[in-house]
């Protein structure tokens, strides 16, 4: 039996750029995605904590600060604090922190089984809805990505 994946998007659409990840979301929902595979919208970092200590594999979606903007990366967690590109954190609390707050919950202290894959932003723009056309043209090669991650 194959192992449960949340894809988690996270991200603002009220703010523009920051909603890329609930993009990518929507380009998966066109594409077929594994039976086992569950796509979740997340607006706020600490609805990350408790689906990580469920034990289900993690594949976040989000944008981080890093020019040129529409550029896909992949990250493991610890990148996210290393990295010179910063998490577009208009969310509360980072994604970094939430993750570091799950594996610091976790009984076995073990760090939750995650991956990150990141779409390059500018700073984004709070009230304005929908993407720029060099993060919307990104949304493909980020699903691609996810969908190469969900069948490793």
């Amino acid at each position: 039996m194959s192992m449960r994946t949340c894809v988690v998007g996270l991200g603002q659409p009220a703010a523009g750029d920051d909603g890329v990840g609930f993009a990518v979301l929507e380009e998966l929902r066109r594409r077929a995605v594994p039976d086992e595979t569950e796509l979740l919208r997340v607006s706020d970092a600490t609805d990350l904590i408790s689906l990580l200590e469920g034990g289900a594999r993690v594949v976040l979606v989000d944008a981080v600060l890093a020019s040129p903007a529409g550029v896909v990366m992949e990250l493991a967690p610890e990148d996210l604090s290393q990295r010179a590109p910063q998490p577009a954190s208009s969310h509360g609390i980072s994604a970094a922190q939430a993750i570091e707050l799950a594996g610091a919950l976790s009984p076995n202290g073990a760090p939750p089984h995650i991956r990150i894959v990141a779409v390059t932003i500018g700073r984004p723009d709070r009230y304005r809805t929908g993407l720029s056309p060099e993060v919307a043209a990104a949304v493909p090669e980020a699903a691609d990505r996810i969908l190469s991650l969900l069948g490793d």
